[in-house]
């Protein structure tokens, strides 16, 4: 055997690490991408501590820790019709450990609502998941002028009646409902009277400062079972669940009185399809957790299921539907 010369020997070696780092380092993305998630994920709320979309996900939080195999932290970021969140979640790299969970006004309404809005979900989100819905219900007082599905019609066909609607502020889903309601009674009189926010709205329907509210079924649940507001009709084509017994507004004569509270997950645009697809069912899981389900379930949501190309179409078609309805308002937000 030929012995080698020690310059030919430090020649190999260097011959076999450019081999090693070109062929073996082509496998480093892929490895880096099948790693995920190996650091704690940031969960984006743009509501503060105690409303509906932060219990939710405070709800689900310790098994969505659990499918992931990492810490999930919550981070309520309120104001600016949702854009700080947005804005926090679009100033981080689309990898994944930056989650947006928002509800029907934060993908399709604020967007067209808020003048100075830096965000449109088609273009800066990649949807993950619908994770619940639940129907807006028409609720008035027991002791109002309109306290009956025949005195509602009864008022909207006199050429004198007037409705007094409430919200939780312009371009909120009750707005938006009691619009679409007043176009069904061209001789009547609509007035929207916002308040800030749920307590104040709530008292207003309660104590009859106002004739009408929508609200979706989590919010209301048991003060419609203890009989503090009535429930006329449920916003929706089919009946709900919770409230089997109450029509809907299909059944009542108004057709197109048809609107959802439901509550959804998105990343940022360009994030890999097998990030998505794991966070997808990591909520998918924690959702349907027996016992997370009893909870959520026990407050009037119903168990909805889309795969994310279905919710960015879901997306899409709701924002189409809701930019003209805005317009139509007249209502801006600056």
């Amino acid at each position: 055997m030929t012995a080698q010369s020690p310059r030919h020997s430090i020649l190999k070696t260097i011959l076999c690490a450019a081999a090693v780092g070109i062929f073996g380092g082509a496998t480093l993305p892929s490895q880096a991408q099948g790693a995920y998630p190996n650091k704690p994920i940031r969960v984006l709320v743009p509501f503060p501590a105690g409303g509906a979309v932060d219990v939710f996900v405070r709800t689900i939080e310790p098994e969505l820790s659990k499918q992931l195999g990492q810490p999930v932290v919550i981070f309520n970021k309120p104001g600016g019709g949702s854009q700080i969140a947005v804005g926090d979640m679009m100033s981080s790299p689309a990898d994944g450990y930056s989650v947006f969970v928002g509800q029907t006004g934060d993908f399709s309404v604020n967007p067209f609502l808020y003048k100075n809005s830096n965000y449109l979900p088609a273009r800066d989100f990649d949807g993950v998941s619908m994770l619940v819905r639940a129907p807006q219900v028409m609720l008035a007082n027991v002791s109002g002028k309109i306290n009956s599905v025949q005195s509602l019609k009864q008022t909207m066909s006199s050429s004198d009646g007037s409705v007094l609607y409430g919200s939780f502020g312009s371009g909120t889903a009750p707005h938006l409902l009691g619009h679409i309601l007043s176009r069904a009674a061209p001789g009547a009189k609509f007035t929207h009277v916002p308040y800030k926010g749920f307590p104040p709205t709530m008292q207003a329907i309660m104590t009859n400062e106002i004739d009408l509210l929508f609200d979706a079924v989590p919010g209301t649940l048991n003060l419609m079972k203890t009989g503090k507001v009535i429930p006329l009709a449920v916003a929706d084509s089919s009946r709900n669940s919770h409230l089997p017994n109450v029509p809907t507004t299909t059944e009542i004569g108004f057709p197109s009185l048809i609107m959802d509270f439901w509550l959804g997950v998105a990343v940022k645009k360009g994030t890999p399809r097998p990030i998505i697809n794991k966070i997808h069912e990591a909520f998918e899981q924690a959702v349907s957790n027996p016992g997370n389900w009893k909870k959520l379930s026990d407050l009037g949501y119903s168990r909805v299921t889309m795969t994310p190309e279905k919710f960015d179409a879901f997306v899409r078609d709701e924002s189409n539907k809701m930019k003209p309805l805005i317009a139509e308002t007249g209502v801006t937000i600056d």
